[in-house]
């Protein structure tokens, strides 16, 4: 690490920066929150301002601030350290402020592609018949193209190499690994030539990709309508929510946010005032896009075709929302094609909709039941297997039930008959499911417990226990281990136990088990020093009992041995041994009063 990194390191303070993201809570020495990068509802991440490091007990995630924002915001390490500097008030030297990523690399080079395409759209010649076309024919006006930076690509294939490559410097093989081109005979041709242009930003601000429309004129050609940026190391499609960079600060005042499908379906509704808005790249909402929106609200309005109700995965996307704690609402787009048509034809209408939405499992089921006559067995038959797993998929079973009860009176039956036809449902996908069967050692279990438990109180009330040969014996765990190691060097140069200092020098591969180590006394119980020390002899005095017990099993089979081999003298001496092994076990039993406090 250079010094400029220690010193960024130094300044930062992750309760405070991670506070910024999600909700953190004061849990004795340390902070808990809902972990950012599973599901769950009871918090297991917990954020150290000791150690200045963040771990989930649920999935196992854990690092420093850089870390974070590498995992939450998709930042690289470089990004990283330019946005902590910049927090901290650290200026760094030209070397490390000018070094740029491969990423850093590609998000400048779209940047500069997409300044060139808006440049073409709104000040070029060449631009203004697709300018013409946007204000004309799709509505908007000059604010909303200037808002999204759409532009224009010419058709003229080397305009992007004669920009990127001989003015601006980039490699070939650069255009082409940002998506932007695509090598044809040594010759690098634009992917967008004769296109709109829709700059697809991610939710920082970065230019990831472009979506490229065609002209009108050039629709009857053999070309597709719409194309994307392929995925590359900046892009990917199921992570992207367009406009959520323009849109983002309003949603989180509103505490809603209204999803439609494709850009011009965004661009038209935020024009028409309905502002907190964003777009898929398709009907289903993909986890990571969930978890993205649900940063800024707890509550999604989707605005889609009514096709939506019969797609798989846009039910699936439903389920999921849900599943992570979001609302989710259906406006009904009735009278017009598609939620860009509604809002530029009819914005009170539109807004109307939105204000009038109805719950996702409302509509989903309204489909359904659009499709088929009820009135006769076989219709009722078609509704029961659409309509089935779509209640499986509803978790909350109170609001399963509910709709259990719905279905069953909209089908005439009786809800006991719904819910038996799900159970079995249910039975039948748990029995396909693979089994897995697990065999545990007994005694290694316990001795990991017991390692894991000792190492936690040790380091809470008495670190320098660590120093004695013969309880590091005790420990046979290689991870354990190799911290108590750790701590004996540490020890040799400083004085006293500072949890972060220590942490600071750790090897990668034992910072999250010694941060597991640190936090799950917090999370467990806050017992005065003494008793702390008087689970840490009954933790020592089991550990020896198990290491003795596992001596004499391994007594046990050399003695076996030894009178097989006919080894007089060795069995002997082996017998002998283990008369004093098994009378040392009794004692031990006898001191520790049978005081076994975890349990296998």
């Amino acid at each position: 690490m250079t010094d400029q990194v220690d010193e960024v390191k130094q300044k930062t303070d992750i309760v405070s920066l991670i506070g910024e993201f999600i909700d953190l809570k004061k849990a004795g020495r340390n902070y808990k929150a809902l972990c950012p990068f599973h599901s769950e509802k009871t918090s297991s991440f917990m954020v150290s301002p000791e150690l200045q490091i963040y771990k989930c007990f649920g999935c196992q995630e854990a690092g420093d601030a850089f870390t974070f924002l590498e995992r939450y915001e998709g930042m690289d390490f470089y990004e990283a350290l330019k946005f902590l500097a910049q927090k901290a008030g650290v200026k760094l030297t030209s070397t490390q402020a000018g070094r740029r990523s491969d990423k850093q690399r590609l998000y400048d080079i779209n940047m500069l592609a997409s300044q060139l395409y808006h440049y073409f759209l709104i000040k070029h010649p060449i631009g203004q018949v697709a300018l013409n076309y946007l204000k004309t024919k799709r509505g908007l006006n000059l604010e909303t193209i200037k808002a999204f930076k759409l532009g224009y690509s010419p058709d003229k294939p080397q305009v992007l190499k004669n920009f990127l490559v001989d003015k601006k410097g980039y490699q070939i093989a650069e255009i082409e690994r940002a998506g932007l081109g695509i090598l044809r005979d040594a010759r690098i041709i634009d992917r967008f030539a004769g296109r709109i242009i829709f700059p697809l930003f991610d939710h920082r601000g970065n230019v990831t990709g472009f979506a490229g429309r065609l002209l009108p004129i050039n629709e009857k050609s053999n070309l597709a309508k719409y194309i994307n940026s392929p995925e590359t190391p900046v892009y990917h499609k199921g992570s992207l929510l367009y406009a959520l960079n323009q849109t983002r600060s309003l949603i989180k005042e509103k505490n809603q946010v209204i999803v439609v499908e494709g850009e011009l379906d965004a661009i038209s509704s935020w024009q028409a005032g309905v502002d907190n808005v964003v777009a898929t790249k398709g009907s289903a909402l993909t986890q990571d896009q969930i978890r993205l929106l649900s940063r800024f609200t707890k509550e999604v309005v989707l605005a889609m075709d009514a096709d939506m109700a019969g797609d798989a995965a846009a039910r699936r996307g439903v389920s999921i929302a849900q599943n992570e704690g979001l609302s989710v609402r259906v406006a009904k787009i009735e009278g017009y094609k598609d939620p860009d048509e509604m809002a530029r034809a009819n914005p009170s209408a539109y807004k109307k909709a939105i204000s009038s939405s109805i719950g996702a499992w409302d509509f989903i089921i309204d489909f359904i039941f659009s499709k088929s006559d009820i009135g006769s067995g076989e219709g009722k038959g078609k509704v029961s297997r659409e309509v089935i797993p779509v209640l499986e998929s509803i978790q909350d079973k109170i609001v399963q039930a509910h709709y259990i009860e719905i279905v069953a009176k909209r089908m005439g039956v009786a809800a006991e008959a719904v819910a038996q036809q799900l159970s079995r449902i249910s039975e039948v996908r748990i029995a396909e499911k693979p089994k897995v069967v697990l065999t545990l050692k007994k005694g290694r279990e316990r001795r990991g417990l017991l390692e894991e438990r000792f190492l936690i109180l040790a380091f809470q009330s008495d670190p320098e226990i660590l120093l004695k040969r013969e309880y590091i014996t005790l420990l046979k765990n290689p991870l354990n281990k190799r911290i108590a190691e750790e701590y004996q060097k540490y020890s040799s140069k400083n004085k006293k136990f500072d949890p972060a200092s220590f942490s600071e020098n750790l090897p990668k591969e034992l910072l999250v088990g010694f941060a597991e180590i640190v936090m799950t006394d917090i999370q467990g119980s806050t017992d005065s020093l003494e008793q702390i020390k008087k689970e840490l002899n009954i933790v020592i005095e089991e550990l020896k009992e198990l290491a003795l017990k596992e001596r004499l099993k391994d007594l046990g089979i050399k003695i076996r041995e030894y009178e097989e081999g006919g080894k007089k003298k060795m069995l002997e001496q082996a017998k002998k041994t283990f008369v004093k092994l098994a009378d040392k076990l009794t004692n031990l039993d006898e001191k520790q009063g049978r005081g076994i406090i975890l349990q296998e």
